[in-house]
């Protein structure tokens, strides 16, 4: 559990980072979802100390991000940082 909380930080200030700089207001919508997904997760993983408490919402942000695209070099690093959270929680793309 301790790597996928590492990661899903990474994946969290990866966003919070474009929130801050990028200046792309369409992405800002889809920004605040994955980020209210992300904090979600950070709950159910405190709450139960089980990654597997968190496989369902983590299935359901994968089709979250195959349908909002996120522009630019954040998105690349927002997708690369989300790819590296889901194999640490043990759910395939």
């Amino acid at each position: 559990m301790d790597e996928a909380l590492v990661k899903l930080t990474e994946y969290v200030c990866a966003m919070s980072e474009a929130l801050a700089n990028d200046g792309n207001a369409n992405d800002r919508p889809i920004l605040t979802k994955h980020l209210a997904f992300a904090a979600e997760m950070y709950a159910l993983l405190h709450k139960t100390h089980d990654i597997s408490s968190i496989h369902d919402l983590v299935k359901t942000e994968i089709r979250g991000h195959g349908y909002s695209f996120i522009a630019g070099a954040s998105g690349e690093s927002i997708t690369k940082k989300w790819v590296a959270f889901t194999a640490s929680c043990g759910v395939k793309q």
